[in-house]
């Protein structure tokens, strides 16, 4: 049983490698979809990864067994094994998971199929998901939708609405028309909202109210978000109020149209209609602040942020640590430094952005001596070797003709290579020159040029 286990796949005949995609060189439209993590982050990830694919190792063992054992597996079981590929984005176990679909000629069956096309779309290989769903025998709502989010994931919305077209017309492959379920509807409403397409749009809306579907969660907020990103706020207006029960979803699309369309008085309305709802303003809380208070970052913000925040202390909520971060973002934003700082020591994660905006809004209001308080602490925690960071320390040293502590940030840059820019250098020139240090001024400002004049060597 253990030499079954650890056995290597079976070679494969030329036929059954004709149904397999080539991997010599990777498709043009592949794409990627993560973005850098912190170490500890990334990890994490690899050894989460690393216990997923040992499990999906298991299973695939477990089909070696059966077919050395002349056991057909079903299905299902191939379905849960490509499923799994796909959510860790595995295409090395995928692709062997799809060599004994091939072996077990279950390639062909429409689940199975559905199953290798979202692994090919999930891995970020669309040719080879394309070439998949064009060769596939039979095409049910699932294929097609997947094929259609596929592409809309991608960012391709026009390639994802010619297919949704192909659907409904039955103009390509087999002349059947498939009938479109919630999440076919949801994906096409997204991209007309990315490509501003408002006719397809109200189309498909339409279509949504004949099939009876118009009350779906999804596809209200989708149907929203599309009116108002092609600037049919009224349309938009009419089918949130037809709602049959409110919700934070709904009601954070529509004050973000209505925002998004310069129309802060109306967001606001649908704010305190939410705040004054009961139950929905718990959900408001829990899911959503952060969304709430954005549009609000405008000529109103300070007023209705502030009312925002009233709310949850009035009712007792315990806010989750993105929604303060939206308020401190708010209260920087507004000048209301006191405030802002107040919130961010609530903040049990304060991620980098949060301090830059608060150094930032520091040194935007004259506060010198806090800014610098701030820079020595994102220096402790290894967020002060960031030039921007740097700069914004310096500007409060000029502003506070703090020479002692611009020449300690001196000192920095000239151990950190990278932080000795021409910006960096021009606002330490500006601070011996406040200060009536004009020789090193002058020295300072002989660097800077010859940074500027410097060009590097091409080697051959």
């Amino acid at each position: 049983m253990a030499a079954v286990l650890s056995s290597v796949p079976p070679q494969l005949s030329t036929a059954t490698h004709r149904h397999l995609p080539s991997f010599r060189r990777r498709d043009r439209n592949t794409f990627h979809l993560y973005s850098p993590s912190p170490p500890s982050a990334t990890a994490n990830a690899a050894i989460n990864t690393s216990s997923i694919e040992h499990g999906i190792q298991e299973s695939l063992s477990l089909l070696d067994l059966m077919q050395s054992e002349s056991i057909s597996p079903d299905p299902s079981l191939l379905c849960s094994i490509l499923k799994r590929c796909a959510d860790a984005r595995s295409l090395r176990l995928g692709r062997i998971a799809h060599e004994k679909a091939v072996l077990a000629g279950l390639h062909t069956d429409p689940f199975v199929g559905n199953s290798l096309l979202l692994l090919y779309s999930r891995c970020g290989f669309l040719s080879t998901a394309r070439k998949l769903f064009d060769e596939m025998p039979s095409r049910n709502v699932v294929s097609w939708t997947t094929a259609i989010s596929m592409y809309h994931h991608a960012g391709l919305p026009h390639e994802a609405i010619n297919l949704y077209r192909l659907m409904c017309g039955g103009a390509a492959f087999d002349n059947s028309v498939v009938k479109p379920n919630c999440f076919t509807y949801t994906t096409v409403l997204n991209c007309c909202a990315s490509v501003k397409d408002f006719e397809l749009g109200a189309k498909v809306h339409r279509q949504i109210v004949d099939d009876g579907l118009q009350n779906d969660k999804f596809i209200i907020v989708a149907l929203i978000d599309m009116y108002t990103k092609c600037g049919k706020v009224c349309d938009a207006r009419k089918v949130f109020d037809k709602i049959p029960e409110l919700s934070i979803e709904a009601s954070t699309a529509m004050i973000e149209g209505y925002s998004g369309n310069g129309q802060p008085k109306e967001a606001v309305d649908v704010m305190r209609m939410v705040l004054r709802s009961g139950p929905v303003a718990e959900m408001a809380i829990s899911l959503g602040f952060t969304a709430m208070i954005r549009p609000f970052l405008m000529e109103m913000a300070l007023r209705h942020g502030q009312e925002i925040h009233a709310h949850i202390i009035k009712f007792g909520h315990k806010p989750e640590n993105k929604h303060l971060s939206a308020l401190m973002n708010l209260y920087e934003r507004c000048d209301k430094m006191a405030i802002a700082y107040r919130v961010f020591k609530e903040l049990e994660v304060k991620e980098f952005g949060l301090w830059r905006r608060l150094l930032s809004g520091f040194v935007r209001n004259g506060l010198y001596a806090e800014a610098l308080m701030v820079y020595a602490e994102m220096t402790t925690l290894d967020y002060g070797m960031s030039l921007f960071v740097v700069i914004e320390a310096l500007n409060a040293c000029v502003g506070m003709r703090g020479l002692k502590e611009g020449r300690q940030i001196h000192g920095t840059l000239l151990k950190v290579e990278n932080l000795m820019g021409s910006t960096s250098l021009t606002v330490l020139s500006e601070l011996y020159t406040c200060c009536g240090k004009h020789e090193e001024a002058l020295k300072v400002s002989n660097l800077n040029v010859n940074i500027k004049n410097f060009i590097p060597r091409v080697t051959r």
